[in-house]
């Protein structure tokens, strides 16, 4: 156990917190018991973990995420976001597909988890490849698998990923709430939530670059329109744009109503550069988007990337790869559910 758990965990102690309990600091440092904590390294994470225990499992995932994006088009943008959620929480796990129980709090139910959505389409897949591969394949690698296969459905590169994982056991509220990056914050804020994730500045610009699909709820960038926030759009008549359509043309609540626009409102549903090129412009939806523009330390990535479609593919596919290892539970560690959202 590192010298931070071990205060972690005295600090509970004093304050009759038990570790597990979702108030205790040691769930939010991190989910693993002090047992998995006290274990020797176990194997690394390797290319075709599976190619002779579940030789179809690229199939299946292929097979079903092509069918899934037929039924919403906003699959791939979802996948790719439940992906990066879960590891940035405490590691690439999938303690965010958990359920939770009578008596603990999972991480899909903290607030800055309400929007993350398609946690069926794992479970469906989970499902297919229970019927080929009964008790084999973890939750965590089948997430990791669909994120990557979500990058290429959507016109990126065709990313090499890692298996080799195995499912935690839990899964705490704190975690999710203490750990992930908030799209009100600048550079600084948001450079302390990756490099306490495992990751770096490189690693904030790479990724930030999956912005290029999605949508985003106007409630998280309302902090825009407020002048004293000092966050506003450099280009006014973007703002503008947004703030009418957020409020139907100034006729609503923000709050109330509820919207939700595209980030990339060029090619929204396209995994390409264009992310990059509108915060050239001024046209970056959030404040933690337009900040990478705005500070000198990101800005020379985010113009490298705007120019050269194979530099941030290539990019995105090591930073893919180096989160993708972020807090795994590999060899004896974790277990292989049955059920991506129960306990095992």
């Amino acid at each position: 156990m590192s010298i931070l758990q071990t205060l972690a965990l005295l600090l509970c102690l004093a304050v009759s917190f038990q570790p597990g309990d979702a108030r205790c600091p040691l769930a939010i440092l991190g989910r693993r018991s002090l047992k998995q904590a006290d274990l020797p390294p176990q194997p690394p994470l390797q290319f075709g973990f599976y190619d002779i225990s579940c030789p179809s499992l690229n199939a299946i995932i292929d097979e079903r995420m092509r069918f899934w994006v037929l039924q919403d088009i906003r699959t791939p943008a979802k996948i790719l976001r439940l992906f990066f959620h879960d590891c940035f929480a405490a590691g690439c796990e999938a303690s965010i597909l958990l359920n939770s129980t009578s008596t603990v709090l999972a991480e899909k139910d903290a607030p800055i988890s309400q929007t993350l959505d398609k946690y069926d389409v794992i479970e469906n897949i989970k499902w297919t490849v229970e019927t080929a591969c009964p008790g084999i394949v973890s939750c965590a690698d089948i997430l990791a698998l669909a994120a990557a296969k979500s990058v290429e459905l959507a016109g990126g590169p065709i990313l090499q990923t890692e298996t080799g994982r195995r499912d935690g056991v839990v899964s705490y509220l704190a975690g999710a709430t203490a750990s992930m990056p908030l799209s009100i914050q600048k550079i600084d804020d948001l450079l302390a939530m990756f490099v306490q994730a495992g990751l770096d500045l490189t690693d904030l610009v790479i990724l930030s670059g999956a912005h290029t699909i999605g949508e985003v709820h106007c409630t998280n960038f309302a902090d825009r329109f407020d002048p004293a926030a000092n966050s506003p759009f450099p280009d006014p008549s973007f703002g503008e744009q947004l703030r009418a359509y957020c409020t139907r043309g100034g006729t609503g609540d923000m709050a109330t109503l509820n919207l939700r626009t595209f980030i990339d409102l060029q090619s929204p549903n396209s995994f390409d550069i264009s992310y990059f090129v509108n915060l050239i412009v001024g046209r970056g939806v959030m404040t933690s988007d337009q900040a990478l523009f705005n500070d000198q330390r990101t800005q020379p990535l985010v113009r490298a990337f705007a120019g050269n479609r194979t530099l941030f593919f290539e990019s995105f596919q090591a930073s893919m790869l180096k989160m993708g290892r972020l807090h795994v539970l590999t060899g004896t560690s974790g277990v292989i559910r049955r059920q991506c959202g129960v306990y095992p």
